[in-house]
């Protein structure tokens, strides 16, 4: 959808002009005070990107080879206001040449933007965080200035786009409680790309920078359209057609960026060349549980507590079990002896406390850290049981969520490599004695076989 923005900047002349007709000046033009006449066009709507300018909209016009100053246009409903990047109207330090030269725009959501500011990084003009989302731009247009009747005017015309085949998913305030505080939701989507900030760099383009396939999508809480909840956007991966969706709306912790529950559903979804639109009701609650984007099963966020029948804290270490059992460690208990491979569901802990849980096999494992899928990274500095622990945090190549496993350390009569050490079953025995599990500690991540089953680990369930 194209929405055009004639853009007519009046300026007071240096010198006296007495001439009806407009006269082209050259050279440069010392700006002083800037007064706008600007007619804003709608073109035609299209799915999935704004069709009508409202109440709050901004404009935001950078100049080529100007360091020193924007316009900041904002529209009431009505008509537009302008002012300076300090939000006065004076344009201090702003310098023109009169012709040759070219001005970019870029529009933001109010929501998406929020209060944030631009600096300008020696390059490019860009805000003081990091996002992802929607937005519409025109790249270098050249601009011309005229004066009649002693009124020198700065003459362009802005047509504003959105990115090539974006892509919209609201979920209405209705479908998701509120995050917890300090929590975010990102929206991993199949057939869709991250779409990055727009810099608008001093030669007079704006630039979008995008992410990877089927890699969260940042979400904004705001109202569009009259219709109030998550918006995510992204990038429609082909052109038109019919493609099958996965999506997954993930609530993470903000700062550390791990998972900590997700609900999820599946669309037919139809396209057309430029956009895609969806509005995402009645989803799955998965709970703590969230897919990697690859394998067949939901990774627990976090540890069991099998006498709540619940995972717990990312960062908390949950009960710890001898192999084959289904009650939290007790040194006294006698050494499970049974051959299943994986474990029955009558000595699965997991399955015990839900029976859509289980304990995940050798192979999952296997999978969940290999660098084919994955990347590991240990952190050192995270809080749990009690003191500053570390353990390894997993993040899905496909996906981009990431899951977090604590250095619970083990039992073996008291606890044992707490902060250091991570050791988690899998389901698959090795010996009558023996069974496969995940060990790591700073210096690297991997799956075992055979250690005794009479250590009390921590269980890292799954949903297959």
């Amino acid at each position: 959808m194209k929405k055009t923005l004639l853009f007519a900047a009046a300026v007071l002349a240096l010198a006296a002009c007495s001439k009806e007709s407009p006269v082209k000046v050259e050279g440069t033009i010392d700006v002083s005070k800037l007064v706008f006449n600007i007619d804003v066009q709608n073109g035609n709507a299209t799915k999935g990107v704004k069709t009508a300018w409202e109440n709050g909209d901004d404009v935001y016009v950078f100049f080529e080879d100007n360091t020193t100053q924007y316009v900041k246009m904002t529209y009431d409903g009505t008509s537009w206001s302008y002012a300076d990047k300090d939000g006065g109207t004076t344009f201090a330090g702003l310098t023109l040449e009169a012709s040759g030269k070219k001005v970019s725009a870029v529009y933001f959501p109010d929501f998406v933007l929020g209060s944030n500011t631009f600096f300008y990084d020696g390059s490019s003009w860009t805000l003081d965080v990091v996002w992802s989302g929607y937005f519409q731009k025109a790249n270098g247009v050249e601009y011309t200035v005229t004066t009649t009747s002693n009124v020198t005017t700065l003459n362009t015309t802005l047509t504003l786009t959105a990115p090539a085949r974006i892509s919209q998913i609201f979920i209405p305030d209705s479908e998701v409680p509120a995050p917890a505080s300090g929590n975010e939701y990102v929206l991993t989507a199949t057939h869709l790309i991250q779409t990055g900030f727009a810099y608008a760099y001093a030669g007079g383009d704006v630039i979008q920078s995008n992410g990877g396939i089927g890699h969260p999508l940042t979400g904004y809480y705001g109202t569009l359209g009259g219709q109030t909840g998550y918006y995510f956007w992204g990038i429609l991966d082909g052109g038109a057609g019919t493609y099958d969706f996965d999506f997954q709306l993930v609530e993470r912790n903000a700062e550390k960026e791990y998972a900590i529950s997700s609900k999820s559903k599946s669309i037919t979804g139809k396209t057309v060349p430029a956009s895609f639109a969806a509005k995402l009701t009645g989803l799955t609650d998965n709970g703590n549980f969230v897919s990697l984007g690859f394998g067949d099963c939901l990774w627990a966020t976090g540890n069991l507590d099998k006498t709540n029948s619940k995972i717990v804290d990312p960062l908390e270490a949950g009960e710890y079990f001898m192999y084959g059992k289904t009650t939290p460690y007790n040194s006294s208990d006698a050494i499970y002896t049974g051959e299943e491979t994986p474990l029955s569901t009558d000595h699965d802990a997991a399955y015990q406390a839900n029976n859509a849980w289980c304990i995940p096999t050798h192979e999952q494992l296997d999978a969940l850290i290999s660098s084919s899928y994955t990347l590991s990274e240990w952190v050192s500095n995270w809080t749990s049981i009690g003191s500053t622990k570390g353990g390894w945090l997993i993040t899905s190549k496909k996906n981009g969520i990431s899951v977090f496993f604590v250095a619970a350390g083990l039992y073996n009569g008291s606890l044992l490599g707490a902060g250091d050490e991570g050791y988690y079953w899998s389901s698959n025995s090795f010996s009558e004695v023996g069974a496969d599990y995940l060990y790591f500690d700073y210096s690297g991540i991997k799956t075992d076989l055979g250690i005794s089953r009479e250590f009390g680990f921590p269980i890292r369930p799954v949903k297959n």
